[in-house]
């Protein structure tokens, strides 16, 4: 592609004529046997919740600059700004990205991927824009300033890792963290299991509560947010300096979102707009009752009914000791809708072997061919030595489709900067 081709194109919030034009390109591929009519109706839905809300989610197109309102754009994503944590010792990015056949493989994916650095972060401030590349893209109000942003990848690492801020050289984009599933089948009897295929859409989904345990229905879930998001932070500030299980020894920072503000809820509300299926389940998490001075033990999910079904842990918080009782109950949950499978992503390092062994021999670690996570960080140092805490399933956005560009990318901004306490 030519140098004239790039400093042609910028990036721009799309009109919302665009907007439409974008979702209706993405159809084909994420719709499945859903209509045009109820996958525009889902995805107008979306647009309204509390995670999407005052300006959170930001549509872009990459367009000509002198018809920056054109339908005829080169490609296209979405960008959700989050409140995310920075913890240092003593994230807006772009949900998907689709662009027409006639557009691909002419590098425009990549440019928009660089461009969406410098809409939203603030690396002006110590970086000159390339000149090959034109004026800098417009400024937006409610986009910039972020500490980091993540995405999760159907292709891999190597797209993203080169889709850097500069226009020489390579690198200098996102990098891979953990790609690791979890997953356990569910033992259903095969005729019990063929009688709730059938009447899918009458199953009761849950089962009776034991001693100390309670389950956590949708109406209780908001709550359960605020609680997990103290929880993150108090577990942030008590980060050991250096361990042997961080993807660095010493991190220059913690990082971690945060599931309040609609973000957790969101997982629970997609399950139930875009599946093609009836979803089961009535309960979304369950959660152990604290003596003394217990540590917090629970877990919350949602429903993957495209393939296998699926009850997909969101989040997971345990001891080793409580691991074993704590997925016996996410099993129950699954059994009792009729869902084959458990996953979870990226387990806490101290509970993976005891996942893969020790009386739970069913279970498989495996790397996904999906949903890679990357992560690009804005502040001082480099990437490679941020810690990325909590990265699991909840934060993951919407679902990829086959394209070579197609991400989810999710900016964590206005970062609270804390403290490591030593």
């Amino acid at each position: 592609m030519s140098a004239y081709d790039l400093v042609a194109l910028s990036l721009y919030p799309a009109t919302p004529a665009q907007i439409l034009e974008t979702r209706k390109r993405t159809w084909p591929d994420w719709g499945g046997s859903t209509t045009l009519e109820r996958y525009l109706q889902c995805y107008a839905r979306i647009g309204e919740m509390e995670h999407a809300r005052d300006g959170r989610m930001i549509t872009w197109v990459l367009a000509p600059r002198d018809d920056p309102t054109t339908l005829d754009f080169m490609c296209a994503c979405e960008t959700y700004k989050r409140t995310g944590l920075v913890a240092y010792p003593s994230p807006d990015g772009p949900n998907k990205c689709l662009h027409p056949e006639a557009k691909r493989r002419k590098g425009y994916g990549q440019h928009m991927m660089r461009l969406l650095h410098w809409v939203i972060s603030s690396c002006n401030d110590f970086l000159e824009f390339p000149k090959e590349w034109g004026a800098p893209p417009p400024k937006v109000d409610g986009a910039g300033g972020a500490a980091f942003s993540v995405l999760y990848s159907a292709v891999g690492e190597d797209f993203y890792r080169d889709a850097g801020m500069q226009a020489e050289g390579k690198g200098g984009g996102w990098e891979v963290r953990t790609p690791w599933s979890w997953a356990w089948e569910v033992r259903t009897p095969w005729s019990w299991a063929w009688e709730v295929r059938s009447q899918i859409g009458t199953v009761a989904g849950r089962v009776k509560e034991g001693p100390g345990w309670k389950w956590v229905e949708e109406g209780d879930l908001d709550e359960m947010w605020r609680e997990d998001a103290r929880f993150i932070k108090d577990s942030l500030e008590r980060a050991p300096r250096s361990d042997s299980s961080y993807e660095t020894s010493s991190p220059t920072a913690f990082v971690s979102a945060l599931p309040d503000g609609g973000v957790g809820s969101f997982q629970v509300s997609r399950s139930l707009l875009v599946s093609e299926h009836a979803v089961p389940l009535k309960v979304w998490g369950i959660r152990k009752e604290i003596i003394g001075d217990e540590k917090a033990t629970y877990a919350t999910w949602a429903a993957d009914m495209r393939f296998t079904p699926t009850l997909i842990v969101t989040r997971l918080a345990a001891t080793r000791e409580m691991f074993p009782e704590l997925l016996e109950k996410m099993k129950e949950a699954a059994q009792s809708a009729g869902l084959e499978k458990v996953e979870v992503w990226n387990l806490p390092k101290d509970l993976d072997g005891l996942a893969e062994g020790e009386g739970n021999g069913d279970g498989k670690k495996y790397v996904r061919t999906r949903g890679w996570p990357l992560i690009k960080w804005y502040g001082r140092g480099e990437t490679r030595d941020i810690e990325w805490s909590f990265n699991e399933k909840i934060f993951h956005g919407q679902k990829v489709a086959h394209e070579v560009i197609s991400a989810i990318l999710r900016l964590e901004v206005d970062s609270e900067v804390i403290r490591v306490q030593k």
